[in-house]
């Protein structure tokens, strides 16, 4: 962490950390770099993610029965429960789609064999979870903002005014760091 004004940074870390705690990505956030500049309305922050094992088949996560009317799931792997039931949601439709418990669900009008060639990408879910916590830590006042990402890092630059070159760059060496392609 770096900045001008020391106890923004330890303010910002404190929030960050109950954001990730609270979202449940603590254990998913490998390392985070954060530069706050407030005399130039500046703020930087780069979040590393240890990788996913990939994309896993819906039968390694959940079992999968036929029932009348459509499937009811049983979730076995709970950490994979809201981006499981986002997925169900976003294919079939809130309204085909009801969860009966935290861990199980019926999805109406729709085959076990169907639900069981479905595959769920972790990371895909990781990135946006992780890209809300960003924007729940990020000042309200800093709208004007640029992106880097990687399949594991996301850097963000955020300003009030005019995002400069310099701030861009300051970003972006943040972000080549992170990947271990520059010292710092």
């Amino acid at each position: 962490m770096e900045g001008t004004e020391q106890y923004a940074l330890e303010s910002y870390q404190w929030l960050l950390e109950r954001i990730l705690m609270d979202m449940g990505m603590s254990n998913m956030v490998e390392r985070v770099k954060l530069t706050i500049r407030p005399d130039q309305t500046l703020f930087i922050i780069s979040i590393k993610v240890k990788h996913s094992s990939g994309k896993r088949p819906v039968y390694d996560i959940a079992e999968i029965k036929s029932q009348e009317g459509g499937t009811f799931i049983e979730i076995k792997d709970e950490s994979y429960a809201p981006r499981f039931l986002a997925t169900l949601w976003r294919l079939y439709g809130r309204d085909r789609v009801q969860q009966l418990t935290r861990l199980e669900i019926f999805v109406e009008g729709v085959s076990a064999e169907e639900l069981s060639t479905l595959k769920l990408d972790p990371e895909e879910e990781t990135r946006s979870q992780l890209l809300d916590a960003i924007w729940r830590l990020l000042p309200e006042g800093l709208k004007v903002r640029h992106e880097f990402y990687d399949d594991n890092i996301m850097t963000i630059v955020a300003t009030e005014h005019v995002m400069t070159v310099d701030f861009i760059e300051e970003a972006k060496k943040m972000h080549q760091y992170m990947r271990g392609e520059v010292e710092e």
